[in-house]
């Protein structure tokens, strides 16, 4: 059975990246050949996904948290359990990179990169690129493209 947190990603981000595609191809084309007047929306639509990524990934966290909390012997040691496994979050401080995902799952005694290496192979890519993603999320938001890029810590996606 799926997550809430999965079906919301699939539903109502899925539908939110479908939006901002179709504003793209809308500009753009659907010809093959190099868009002009993309840029930005390239630069929106970074920011969704980050943002849409890290939502499910805080979401995912707090319904295991619940889970767990829900095998407590009390309502008063689940609700205290629960803040505890959710209270100062790495998703909360920093954005939803390999690290802040790993530090918030190893509460629940999770090392949830070799959790997820079991079940598929090919993350080592996907972790790269999750990293990509979010270095160029942190460029866009903070307007330093080009100080990046000139210090090569951008790569083309």
């Amino acid at each position: 059975m799926a997550s809430e947190s999965l079906r919301v990603w699939r539903t109502n981000a899925s539908a939110a990246f479908d939006e901002i595609e179709n504003a793209h191809k809308a500009v753009g084309g659907t010809r093959p050949g190099r868009r002009f007047l993309t840029q930005q929306l390239n630069y929106a639509y970074t920011m969704l996904l980050a943002a849409r990524f890290q939502g499910f990934a805080r979401a995912l966290q707090v319904q295991t948290a619940e889970a767990i909390a829900l095998g407590a012997h009390n309502a008063t040691y689940a609700e205290l359990l629960g803040e505890n496994l959710t209270s100062n979050r790495a998703l909360e401080r920093h954005n939803a990179q390999p690290n802040s995902i790993a530090e918030d799952f190893a509460r629940f005694g999770l090392d949830i990169w070799t959790e997820v290496d079991r079940e598929r192979n090919g993350n080592d890519e996907r972790r790269k690129k999750l990293w990509t993603l979010v270095t160029w999320r942190n460029a866009i938001a903070h307007d330093d493209i080009d100080a990046k890029r000139a210090k090569g810590a951008l790569e083309p996606v």
